[in-house]
């Protein structure tokens, strides 16, 4: 307690004079030196009874604030500020499909089943999907497809960003650090944590004086009191995590190697549903390969398969981007109709004037022909409006469609988990096929160009397309290296012709 006073010598002596008792309220106590002066006790109703009129004056009581009233002691739960629930995004069907991966998380699950040390780390190259296998032990918590070891457990991701971001007094990322232990703690082996770059926190918050997360959490880890999965690059692990041992051996490496260009395929065939869903447009499973062999190929400095989802994903927005704007060939027409509309008020000015008898009857006829064309362009830019939106509304249809067979789909898994059977059947049986049956038709009813107003002839006269293909992907590794995509797909084709030759 620290009084301001104007006085150095009154705040001293108050300042000995100053008892605090156990009820709260504040006793002045004589010293010695004066003899006869009565002890007096001011309790809370004699400070509110007595309260002086707001001024600058109020100040001079004033009380240093304490760890215990500071802002980020308002109630809230440390895990939700300073983390995310992977299960909770597991139950909201957020995080996407985990492909493959079966011997790692089965090696995490097992490490996460000890005893003591019971912390993982993921230690692979960027890109090769360390954070999709802790998405995926997430997930299989969810279902219930764990041992009883971790079985109703939560997976919380924690952000050391937001840990870090605004701890600008001493002590108070220490104490943050220490809330989120002492939660996880509390919940008697119900929560487990997950560090992304865990390399971060070597040397996270530390400040002269103080510890930076890595000793916070060593006697924890130690003692199997908190269980935490890291995930880090091979590099990063041998600069920051190989050189504190006492860290080291906390944790159980868990190697994640890059994934073949066979292994990326079955990956992408799983994520595949999510992209189309995403962007509105079919995936070709000749652009999934593409994508694997391609990126493998011309691609090194990176790693299958991120390099691989991204040339995915790319295409895609690619393809959603071409579906939304104007085609290219109505394109075309509205820029000739504007250039000859420009013509014709230029020649229509030079009518006013006064020109020999021939120009003017070349004029006059220059604007008949103008005439002419604009008609006929301006019914050629009708038909092609009136293609192209019947076309953007098939495409839009048969998105909808998907996304309430997902939808549905969903509910269906989540009423069987919840053992609502009833409910269950009603969508599987009776919702789900209707809804398929109706994407059946769309889609081939696109395929065929069948409409009520038969406008769409057939698939190659259609003005937009809604399917990335192999040279979608060739295209964006073009854009990204610069190699010509004819050369990338003329290679692999004079492969597969000089087979038979061999």
């Amino acid at each position: 307690m620290l009084f301001k006073y104007t006085s150095t010598a009154a705040a001293l002596l108050l300042f000995l004079s100053t008892q605090v008792n156990l009820d709260g309220t504040t006793a002045f106590v004589p010293s010695h030196h004066h003899h006869g002066v009565k002890r007096t006790t001011i309790t809370p109703k004699d400070v509110t009874a007595q309260q002086t009129p707001p001024s600058h004056h109020n100040h001079h009581f004033q009380l240093h604030a304490t760890p215990e009233s500071s802002p980020m002691d308002s109630g809230d739960d440390p895990l939700t500020k300073f983390g995310v629930d992977f299960t909770a995004k597991a139950a909201a069907g957020e995080l996407d499909p985990v492909i493959g991966r079966d011997d790692e998380i089965r090696r995490a699950i097992q490490i996460l089943s000890r005893r003591t040390k019971n912390n993982p780390v993921l230690i692979g190259d960027p890109g090769v999907g360390k954070t999709a296998i802790a998405e995926g032990i997430a997930q299989r918590m969810y279902t219930g497809d764990v041992p009883d070891a971790i079985k109703d457990c939560k997976l919380i991701g924690l952000d050391m960003g937001a840990l870090i971001a605004g701890a600008s007094y001493r002590g108070e990322f220490e104490e943050r650090l220490k809330k989120v232990v002492d939660a996880v703690k509390d919940s008697a082996g119900g929560i487990i944590l997950f560090i992304d770059e865990m390399h971060t926190v070597v040397g996270a918050g530390a400040t002269q004086g103080s510890m930076d997360a890595s000793n916070l959490l060593k006697p924890a880890l130690a003692r199997g009191q908190l269980r935490c999965i890291g995930a880090t690059t091979i590099d990063e692990y041998r600069q920051y995590i190989e050189k504190d041992k006492a860290l080291e051996r906390r944790f159980q490496q868990v190697y994640v190697g890059e994934p073949t260009p066979e292994d990326t395929v079955s990956i992408l065939r799983g994520l595949k549903p999510r992209y189309e869903l995403h962007h509105g447009v079919r995936i070709r499973d000749e652009a999934l390969l593409a994508a694997a062999k391609l990126s493998s190929r011309y691609l090194p400095d990176r790693f299958l398969p991120d390099k691989a989802i991204d040339l995915v994903d790319e295409a895609c927005a690619k393809l959603k981007n071409e579906l939304t704007s104007k085609p290219e060939a109505l394109d075309e027409v509205d820029r000739r109709i504007i250039q000859l509309e420009m013509e014709k008020l230029s020649l229509a000015s030079d009518a006013t004037k006064q020109l020999d008898p021939r120009q003017a009857e070349a004029n006059s006829a220059r604007l008949a022909h103008l005439d002419e064309q604009l008609e006929a362009l301006t019914r050629e830019q009708q038909d092609l409006t009136q293609r192209w939106e019947l076309e953007k509304g098939a495409v839009m249809g048969v998105t909808e469609l998907q996304e309430q067979i997902a939808s549905i789909t969903f509910e269906i898994e989540k009423a069987e988990r919840d053992y609502d059977l009833e409910r269950a059947a009603e969508l599987k049986y009776g919702t789900l096929p209707d809804l398929e049956s109706k994407l059946e038709a769309a889609q081939m009813a696109q395929n065929n160009g069948e409409d009520d107003e038969n406008i769409l002839d057939n698939y190659e006269k259609r003005l937009l397309r809604d399917e990335v293909v192999a040279e979608d992907i060739a295209d964006i590794i073009s854009v990204w290296t610069g190699i010509p995509a004819n050369r990338m797909l003329d290679s692999e084709k004079n492969k597969v012709l000089a087979m038979q030759d061999t």
